[in-house]
């Protein structure tokens, strides 16, 4: 039985230079940045409207997919329960690396057979 998706937060991509980035989407692209926390990796967020984000991730050099999936290109998913997610999935055999995010709230990260990167989160 597969797990349950409750709905799309947001999508993560890497970026090698920030400041360049944040260039391209905000004054190109048009978008409004939003408060970030203070991450282990620097970054940028934007709001995509509906409660949906977008988030920039400043990396030195792309990572490879035999690394475990974390901060990499991804979409975030919620669901409803995360510790029962991550009991569905332990009992399929799907590898799962853990986070925290804003307020200390679990994520969950696994990859699907290409290597993408999926963090499964509770709903806000």
């Amino acid at each position: 039985m597969p797990i349950t998706i409750s709905g799309f937060h947001h999508a993560g991509f890497l970026v090698t230079d920030i400041e360049r980035a944040a260039d391209f989407y905000e004054n190109t692209l048009g978008l409004k940045s939003l408060p970030r926390p203070d991450l282990d990796i620097s970054g940028r967020w934007y709001d995509l409207n509906n409660g949906h984000q977008l988030h920039l991730m400043s990396v030195a050099e792309m990572p490879t997919h035999a690394e475990p999936p974390r901060h990499d290109r991804h979409i975030a998913l919620s669901v409803p329960d995360v510790h029962e997610t991550e009991r569905r999935l332990s009992e399929m055999g799907i590898q799962v690396s853990y986070g925290s995010g804003r307020a200390g709230n679990p994520q969950l990260f696994i990859r699907d057979p290409d290597g993408n990167t999926i963090e499964l989160r509770p709903a806000m």
